[in-house]
C-alpha cells in the first residue's frame, strides 16, 4: 500500500495544478457566457467542479492509504508551534472561538444580503461599459459563480458540500501530511507552505482572492490542529460557502458591466 500511495502523490498533485491551470481561462469563459445570455453556462461550471472535488478527494484518501489515522493532525507535531498556540489554548480547543466565527458568518451573510436588497430595491446599475470601479479591484473575483436561479442555488449547495469535504480532505489531511512526511516541513512553515499553495489553488480569483483563501487556509489548519479532527474546519468551508446560496441576484440591465 505505501507503494501505491508514492505513485499516487504526484498523480493527485498533477491533478491539482491541472484543475487550476485549466480554469483560469475557463472562469473567464464563464464571465463572457454569463455576459452573452448562456443560462447554462453556471451549471456547466458547478458539475465540473464537483467532479473535480470528489476525484482529487478519492485520490487523497488513496494517496494516504485510506489509513484514518493519517486524517489526526497529532502526528503533525503543530501542537507547540508558535502559530498553533494562537487557535488553541494550552492545547485545548476554545470551544467560544470557533461558535463566535460561526455566528459572524452567519451575521456577515445577514449583512450582504440586506445591502444587495437594498442595493436591488433602489436600482443601482451601473451604466452600460463604465469602468469598475477601484474598490472592485481589491475584492475577491469569484461574482461569475454566485447562483442566480433556483436550479443553480440548489446545485451551489452541493457544489459547497463537495468543496467543505473534499477541499480539507485534501489540503488540510493528504497536503500537510505529505509536507510533513516525506517533505519533513514542520511548524510554522508547515502551516504557512500549506496555506499558501490553498490560496494559490484559487488563483481565479485574483490577487486578493489568493490572499485571502490564503489566511482562511491557515485559519482551517489551527482548527484541524486545535479540535483535532476535519469536522469543524469542514463545517465552516461548506457554511461559508455555502452562504452564497442565499443572496439574491443583482439587477442589472447589462450583465456584462457585473463581471468587467
Amino acid at each position: 500500500m505505501h507503494i501505491i500511495s508514492l505513485l499516487v502523490d504526484p498523480v493527485l498533485a498533477g491533478y491539482v495544478v491541472y484543475e487550476v491551470a485549466r480554469f483560469l481561462p475557463q472562469y473567464r469563459q464563464l464571465k463572457q457566457a454569463i455576459a452573452k445570455g448562456d443560462a447554462r453556462a453556471r451549471m456547466r461550471v458547478y458539475q465540473s467542479a464537483i467532479v473535480f472535488e470528489w476525484v482529487s478527494a478519492v485520490l487523497a484518501l488513496l494517496a494516504l492509504g485510506f489509513e484514518w489515522n493519517k486524517l489526526n493532525p497529532k502526528s503533525l507535531g503543530l501542537d507547540g508551534s508558535r502559530l498553533m498556540r494562537l487557535a488553541s489554548r494550552s492545547g485545548e480547543f476554545d470551544r467560544s472561538a470557533l461558535t463566535g466565527i460561526f455566528f459572524g458568518i452567519a451575521l456577515g451573510t445577514i449583512g450582504i444580503v440586506i445591502a444587495r436588497l437594498r442595493l436591488n430595491r433602489q436600482g443601482s446599475t451601473p451604466a452600460p461599459d463604465a469602468p469598475p470601479r477601484w474598490w472592485r479591484k481589491l475584492v475577491p473575483d469569484f461574482s461569475a459563480l454566485i447562483p442566480t436561479t433556483m436550479q443553480e442555488r440548489f446545485l451551489w449547495v452541493v457544489v459547497a458540500i463537495s468543496a467543505g469535504v473534499c477541499e480539507e480532505i485534501v489540503f488540510r489531511g493528504w497536503l500537510l501530511s505529505t509536507l510533513h512526511d516525506p517533505l519533513r516541513l514542520h511548524g510554522t512553515a508547515l502551516v504557512v507552505v500549506a496555506a499558501v499553495i490553498f490560496g494559490l489553488a484559487h488563483a481565479y480569483q485574483g490577487v486578493t482572492g489568493v490572499v485571502v483563501t490564503t489566511l482562511a487556509g491557515a485559519l482551517f489548519c489551527g482548527l484541524y490542529v486545535a479540535t483535532g479532527s476535519l469536522l469543524a474546519p469542514s463545517l465552516l468551508h461548506v457554511l461559508i460557502d455555502v452562504r452564497f446560496a442565499v443572496l439574491p441576484a443583482p439587477r442589472c440591465a447589462n450583465p456584462r458591466t457585473i463581471y468587467a
